[in-house]
């Protein structure tokens, strides 16, 4: 009796453990694989946390596979920042001994994924005096920091380990008198297209009666009249240019479609390459760049508003490829999706108010402040301005924003001390604020001290 007892539960146990692993087998290799994340992943990689091989090449990583994976999607970032603390630092023969308090050659030794429990601002997984462990004589080289916390170094606005580029001490003295509000406040204006039809003289707008777009399913008149519209067609955009034959012939309700996946970012590229690329190093399109179907509103952290939960982010999300709208872009493409305290307060706000009468005609274009203009900003290259479209290359830290958006219209102190302001910030740089900064105390005794030093030393040479 024993032994069929024993026989029947050998057999339960092999036809659970079968079911289980044909369960696991399944997410594994078709299926989600949130089953196997060791735990959640940091706001910046969640969106790829199913695709493991974007980070985990093989399994079992050696520490350099894994630098070089990390490197391969934020080496770019880090020149862009002029990082402040580059590898080549701490491989340098002569700092040898600060790695044994802080090996920073490897990304990991910060930024460890799937552990929340120890995860803070900009995801990462040290104590917050980590700075502590390198700079222990600040207080000795600079008696000025000595009343300071030894984990206040990031937190205040004044050091950042990777991009300083906005709190240099010279960068601060060279901006000390700036006003709060500068008498020339007014941002680059785009200008792409007038630079494309000064190198393209020779290229005709295309009229109403010559798209080709007879062969696509269901077109309609007003498409047609749209794109007549449009700068597309000003440009010599036609139909079949974004509508390719092939896929109108794999889904005939919807031809911009493939086997499912949107091609609006595809066709875009062909025209709008360097736009594309630094869209999918945002995160509204970094799912892109993994092989991953377009991020949908719903998977984000942030709150968002219910009614938008089933939009995807590509390139038509914002701009209507039959009629782009950028002032639809700049504003109410994003407050459609988004529905935290510093989106909402945004119409309420003194830079909505500027947006406003810049639409109305009332100032002249680049007066007015939209979401677009702090958030995707442009960029100047010889006579080019064109638009940064990897909306979180300014957001962490936000002191990146400083200097390609801030200082446009706003003094240096008073933009660091608005963006050390996380309250100001949630109102959307609405109402009073401390418009002073200490960085800026700090800057100008060293100032004075530099000063009080010249007097003296002219003081000893006139009397020799």
């Amino acid at each position: 009796m024993r032994l069929f007892q024993r026989v029947g539960f050998l057999q339960y146990g092999a036809a659970v453990t079968l079911l289980l692993s044909l369960f696991l087998g399944y997410n594994l290799f078709y299926g989600g694989k949130d089953l196997f994340l060791p735990g959640s992943s940091t706001k910046g990689h969640h969106q790829i946390e199913a695709q493991c091989d974007v980070c985990h090449v093989k399994p079992f990583d050696t520490d350099d596979s894994m630098q070089q994976a990390c490197l391969s999607c934020h080496s770019d970032g880090l020149e862009k920042a002029r990082d402040t603390h580059p590898m080549k630092k701490f491989t340098d023969p002569r700092n040898a001994d600060l790695l044994a308090s802080l090996d920073a050659t490897q990304c990991v030794t910060c930024h460890i994924e799937h552990s929340p429990e120890v995860t803070g601002q900009f995801g990462v997984t040290l104590p917050a005096d980590f700075c502590y462990y390198c700079h222990q004589e600040i207080a000795e080289e600079r008696p000025s920091h000595a009343g300071f916390e030894f984990n206040t170094c990031g937190n205040a606005g004044c050091h950042n380990f990777h991009d300083n580029k906005a709190l240099y001490e010279s960068f601060l003295a060279k901006h000390i008198e700036k006003p709060a509000l500068l008498s020339k406040t007014r941002l680059r204006v785009p200008n792409a297209f007038a630079v494309w039809q000064k190198r393209n003289p020779d290229v005709k707008p295309l009229t109403a009666d010559t798209h080709n777009g007879e062969a696509i399913p269901g077109i309609q008149p007003e498409l047609i009249a749209a794109w007549h519209s449009s700068v597309h067609a000003q440009v010599g955009t036609n139909c079949l240019s974004c509508h390719a034959e092939d896929s109108m012939q794999t889904n005939s309700a919807n031809p911009i479609l493939r086997n499912g996946h949107d091609l609006s970012v595809e066709s875009c590229s062909d025209c709008h390459t360097k736009q594309v690329e630094s869209f999918k190093q945002g995160l509204h399109g970094m799912r892109l760049a993994s092989d991953l179907p377009p991020l949908q509103v719903d998977q984000a952290r942030l709150p968002m508003h219910d009614d938008a939960a089933h939009k995807t982010l590509t390139c038509s999300s914002c701009h209507d490829p039959h009629k782009p709208d950028l002032q639809f872009a700049a504003t109410q493409a994003c407050l459609g999706c988004h529905a935290d305290e510093h989106s909402q307060n945004y119409e309420k706000s003194a830079h909505a108010a500027l947006w406003r009468r810049e639409l109305s005609g009332e100032i002249d274009a680049g007066a007015g402040v939209s979401c677009a203009s702090c958030h995707m900003p442009r960029i100047k290259k010889g006579k080019l301005v064109s638009v940064e479209h990897n909306q979180s290359l300014t957001l962490e830290p936000n002191s990146k924003m400083i200097r390609p958006v801030c200082l446009e219209c706003h003094g240096l102190e008073y933009s660091i001390a608005a963006l050390s302001d996380r309250n100001l910030i949630r109102r959307n740089f609405s109402g009073a604020f401390d418009s002073t900064h200490p960085s800026f105390e700090l800057v100008r005794e060293r100032i004075a001290a530099k000063k009080a030093q010249k007097q003296r030393a002219r003081a000893t040479n006139s009397n020799q």
